[in-house]
C-alpha cells in the first residue's frame, strides 16, 4: 500500500509537469518569433536603405555620363567651327555678345563666322547667313542651341557696335525662320531678379581674348606703337604680316539627368565643363 501511494504521487506530479511544460514552451516560441521578426525588419530596413543608395548612385553616374557626352560633343563642335572660321582685320572670326540683367553681365551668346563656302566678302564683314550662333534658347533656357539664318544675306554691324548686335541677335533668337539645333536640354538655369519679376537664364559663359588685342591694333594704326613692337603671339611676325591668336574659352554647367528629376531646376547639383579653342590668322602691314 505504501509503495502504491508513493507511485501514485509520483505519477500525479509527472502528469502535472507534463501539463505545464507545453504552455511554457509555447510562451518561449512566441517570444522568439517576435525577436526574429524584429531582427528581420531591422535587416530589411538596412538593406532597403543600402539598395536605394546604390540605386541613386547608379542613376547619378548614368546621368553624369550622359552630361559628359553632351558637353564633349558641344565643346568639340564649337572648337571645330572656330578652327574653320573666316577672320580678317574687321572681324576676328568669333565674337561674344553679352546680355545685361541689372548689374549682371551675361556673356552667353557666341557668334562664329563660318560660311559653308567662300565668304561673300573675305576682307569685309560677314553676312548673317554665314554666322553660326551658340546660346541658350530664350523660351527654354535649359536648352543650349545652335542657330543659323540661311536666308538672311544682310551685312552684320561693326564689331564694336554691341547694342546693334544685341538687338539683331535678340530678333534672330525669337524669329521663326531661324534654323535651331538643340544640342542639350541639361543646361543648368539660374533665376535673376529684374525689378519685381524674375527671369531664368542658362548657365553658360564665353570669353574671347585676342593677341594682339583690338586696343593694340588701334594703337599701331594711330602710330603709337611700331609694327615690330606689337605683342605678336609667340613673336611670329614678318615685315608684311603678323600672326594673331583668337583664344576662346567656354564654360557649360550641365545637370546630370535621372528619372523623376527635371533639368531646369536651379536647386539640382550641376557639373561645370570647360573648353578652349583657338584660331590663328594673319594681320597685314598697311
Amino acid at each position: 500500500m505504501f509503495h502504491h501511494c508513493k507511485s501514485s504521487k509520483i505519477c500525479r506530479q509527472a502528469a502535472a509537469n507534463f501539463r505545464l511544460r507545453p504552455k511554457t514552451r509555447r510562451a518561449m516560441t512566441l517570444l522568439e518569433l517576435m525577436l526574429a521578426v524584429t531582427v528581420m525588419l531591422m535587416v530589411l530596413g538596412a538593406l532597403g536603405g543600402l539598395t536605394r543608395t546604390v540605386e541613386q548612385g547608379f542613376e547619378y553616374s548614368e546621368g553624369y555620363g550622359a552630361a559628359v557626352q553632351y558637353a564633349r560633343v558641344i565643346l568639340d563642335r564649337i572648337a571645330r567651327n572656330l578652327a574653320q572660321a573666316t577672320a580678317n582685320e574687321q572681324f576676328p572670326g568669333c565674337l561674344v555678345i553679352p546680355d545685361y540683367v541689372n548689374s549682371h553681365r551675361l556673356p552667353d551668346t557666341l557668334v562664329i563666322w563660318r560660311p559653308q563656302g567662300s565668304p561673300a566678302s573675305p576682307t569685309g564683314l560677314p553676312r548673317y547667313c554665314e554666322l553660326v550662333i551658340y546660346c541658350p534658347l530664350p523660351s527654354a533656357p535649359n536648352r543650349f542651341v545652335e542657330l543659323t539664318v540661311p536666308n538672311d544675306a544682310r551685312t552684320v554691324p561693326p564689331v564694336d557696335d554691341e547694342a546693334q548686335w544685341r538687338a539683331e541677335l535678340s530678333a534672330i533668337k525669337s524669329a521663326g525662320d531661324a534654323k535651331v539645333v538643340v544640342l542639350t536640354d541639361l543646361l543648368r538655369t539660374v533665376s535673376l531678379s529684374t525689378g519685381n519679376n524674375a527671369q531664368s537664364r542658362g548657365a553658360v559663359r564665353f570669353e574671347v581674348q585676342l593677341r594682339p588685342s583690338a586696343a593694340d591694333w588701334a594703337a599701331y594704326q594711330s602710330g603709337a606703337v611700331t609694327w615690330m613692337n606689337m605683342p605678336w603671339v609667340q613673336g611670329i611676325y614678318g615685315s608684311q604680316t603678323g600672326m594673331r591668336q583668337v583664344w576662346l574659352r567656354s564654360e557649360l554647367q550641365l545637370v546630370p539627368a535621372s528619372p523623376g528629376r527635371t533639368s531646369n531646376s536651379s536647386t539640382l547639383p550641376a557639373v561645370p565643363f570647360l573648353g578652349s579653342a583657338t584660331l590663328y590668322y594673319q594681320l597685314n602691314h598697311p
